[in-house]
């Protein structure tokens, strides 16, 4: 099976959060993508040059999901569709239209700001 990973997820295993780390561990049969956007917002967040380093070498790990046409065109929909009602942001239409377009399921820990979304399958990793 093939999964996307939330940005909340990955900082948790990058934090070292054991039970993140061992849900990782335990499913690893399993195929887990990184939406493009995702690996966007970790970068944004590192500190400096030995964090990002840090963060490069653990998203390497996973296989990046480069958005398409068909993505951001959905992300543009469901971002009319929720950013009023919802709040919605982009980067969260955009991971939910690639989990949507491949049909993945998308692990995070924001299940509310993804419940709202038609068609999305969305768990928490625990």
């Amino acid at each position: 099976m093939s999964f996307c990973l939330d940005t909340d997820v990955i900082i948790d295993c990058l934090r070292g959060t054991p039970k993140t780390i061992e849900w990782l561990t335990n499913n690893n049969t399993s195929k887990f993508y990184i939406p493009a956007v995702v690996a966007m917002e970790l970068i944004i967040g590192s500190q400096n040059k030995s964090d990002q380093t840090r963060i490069r070498r653990f998203i390497n790990q996973f296989e990046i999901i480069w958005h398409t046409e068909a993505d951001t065109k959905l992300a543009f929909n469901l971002l009319l569709t929720h950013k009023l009602s919802n709040g919605l942001s982009i980067p969260d239409c955009l991971i939910a239209a690639t989990a949507i377009q491949r049909d993945f399921t998308l692990y995070t820990f924001n299940l509310k700001h993804f419940r709202i979304i038609a068609n999305l399958d969305a768990k928490s990793p625990y």
